[in-house]
């Protein structure tokens, strides 16, 4: 019975220490990707929760890592107060813009440099909590910004398109414009079937059509046929 009851002795025992993995976890968060350019300053964000209260033992690392590889070399560790790195190409330009308390461990690097390309990482741990996913964040710098880029873009394209639109705009003006004056015209010269009647009419006392049209002006073609039976009565007389 001994071993039996020593057993059941150590079974809370052994889910405790199976359930702290589980429960004792800090989760950290990072912007995955950010983008800076040179000469200027970008701040990285780091944000955690941990199950435990923030206490004055919390540590917070940051690293780096080149753009082509290699291993990770600190660039700041903070304490109570932070300590950035006193030697390498990020001396003198990581500042700390976290406050703990809130759960923010966020930094901002000066004077960006295209060397500064590479990925870094934000270790946090809070007694007992020192077990969590490390994030990655992915550091770009560019010689312009993207909505430099951008709005130079949607230059070019303004360029090419809005005069390509306004031209299409007049040809359309100057067709309609030439349609309407055509129709107009042919609503001019088309005659209704009493106007055409009165272009030939008789005279009682001369028994002969009168043509009410100068000799230079020719009657539409329309109005040949009543001409000539205009011309074949006169005939009969």
């Amino acid at each position: 019975m001994a071993p039996l009851w020593g057993n059941v002795l150590w079974l809370p025992v052994l889910g405790l220490v199976m359930g702290i993995p589980g429960v004792l976890l800090v989760d950290t968060r990072m912007d995955s990707a950010v983008y800076g350019v040179v000469g200027e300053s970008v701040k990285l964000w780091c944000g955690f929760y941990s199950t435990v209260p923030v206490s004055k033992f919390v540590t917070v690392d940051w690293r780096y890592r080149q753009k082509d590889g290699g291993p990770t070399v600190p660039i700041l560790h903070y304490q109570s107060k932070a300590y950035p790195i006193l030697e390498g190409s990020f001396k003198d330009r990581v500042t700390w813009e976290g406050d703990v308390e809130r759960g923010d461990a966020s930094i901002r690097i000066e004077n960006l440099r295209l060397t500064d390309n590479g990925t870094l990482f934000c270790v946090v741990r809070n007694p007992p909590d020192v077990h969590g996913k490390v994030p990655e964040m992915k550091l770009t710098v560019t010689l312009h910004s993207l909505s430099f880029k951008f709005n130079t873009a949607i230059l070019l394209a303004s360029l090419v398109f809005i005069p390509s639109v306004l031209v299409a705009i007049v040809l359309l003006v100057r067709m309609k414009r030439a349609i309407r004056r055509e129709r107009s015209r042919n609503k001019k010269n088309k005659k209704s079937p009493i106007e055409a009647s009165q272009d030939c009419v008789y005279d009682d006392s001369e028994t002969a059509p009168l043509h009410r049209t100068s000799a230079s002006e020719k009657p539409p073609s329309c109005l040949v046929q009543l001409c000539l039976r205009c011309a074949d009565d006169s005939d009969e007389y």
